[in-house]
């Protein structure tokens, strides 16, 4: 018995030094805004900008920022807000223009200046089976076109699987079906792919830049490092392979993204910064080029 009191005491004792650890309060959230504007020269612009909180608040999204674009020091256009931080415009700009993003609110003004990538196009897209040392037998991509000698160029690749789910009945037929899409975890063994370290970080997509072979024609393998068969309630219809011609900003933005997000489910590491071209905001300003090679089965 003296032993259980004795027991007793320790532990109250022990819960008696715990000191609770507050929550992070508002006056401790950074005074700054995040600002994310992907811009695409076929899809009209679109800038999202909201102020930062804390993980447990629901977003606050800023509506009174005054947001214009200028292309080539000649062309401005002031962007309307519509709803959920969201400010969004029909201007008109080409592949290789210089845009300007300027921003005025009391937590951020500046101007930030890139310049849109040149235009992508797929050539080809072969496909065929392989022996891939670290996969196995699985399907593998050759994808030819062109790069630009004009402009250093930053790439991404990724793949959609399209699927037809069925629903069967309990005599094994088919008697519904629904459309379903996957992003397709990608490999990839050749120098471009290698020179970029981040890629180590996700198997979602593949980006590198074009230091190796600028300028000449491109010839790129990757592969499927998780192969998914049809079976008699799914089945690939086609797969759409996607190459983008990307910002440096975005290149940094998603190489350093990738790599927080590998190291959120670490035990090891502590997650690093997402690198942004905004300053003193949070986010990123870059533009994109995008082509699709759609592959039937």
């Amino acid at each position: 018995m003296k032993v259980f009191f004795k027991f007793i005491l320790a532990s109250l004792v022990l819960i008696s030094c715990i000191d609770e650890v507050p929550l992070m309060s508002n006056d401790d959230v950074p005074q700054a805004i995040v600002i994310h504007a992907f811009v695409n020269p076929d899809s009209a612009m679109n800038v999202n900008i909201a102020k930062v909180s804390n993980i447990n608040e629901p977003y606050i999204w800023i509506n009174n920022a005054n947001v214009s674009f200028n292309r080539n020091n000649r062309d401005t256009a002031i962007l309307n807000y519509i709803s959920g931080g969201n400010y969004v415009s029909n201007f008109q700009y080409r592949n290789n223009d210089s845009l300007y993003l300027s921003v005025d609110h009391a937590l951020y003004k500046n101007v930030i200046g890139i310049k849109v990538p040149s235009k992508v196009k797929i050539r080809q897209v072969d496909t065929f089976s392989a022996l891939i040392g670290t996969v196995g037998k699985t399907r593998v991509f050759r994808i030819y076109f062109k790069d630009s000698a004009y402009n250093r160029n930053f790439y991404r690749i990724y793949g959609i699987r399209n699927l037809k789910k069925y629903v069967l009945d309990k005599g094994g037929n088919r008697i519904d079906s629904t459309l379903f899409s996957e992003r397709i975890s990608l490999g990839g063994n050749e120098v471009p792919f290698l020179r970029n370290p981040y890629n180590t970080y996700t198997t979602k997509e593949l980006i590198f830049s074009d230091e190796t072979f600028n300028g000449v024609s491109a010839k790129f393998e990757i592969f499927e490092t998780l192969v998914k068969n049809n079976s008699a309630t799914s089945v690939t219809e086609s797969i759409d392979v996607y190459l983008e011609n990307i910002s440096e900003s975005i290149y940094t933005y998603l190489n350093t993204r990738n790599a927080h997000l590998w190291q959120q489910n670490s035990i090891t590491q502590l997650p690093s910064r997402v690198s942004g071209n905004l300053g003193v905001a949070y986010g990123v300003f870059g533009a994109y080029s995008t082509d699709k090679y759609r592959i039937k089965f």
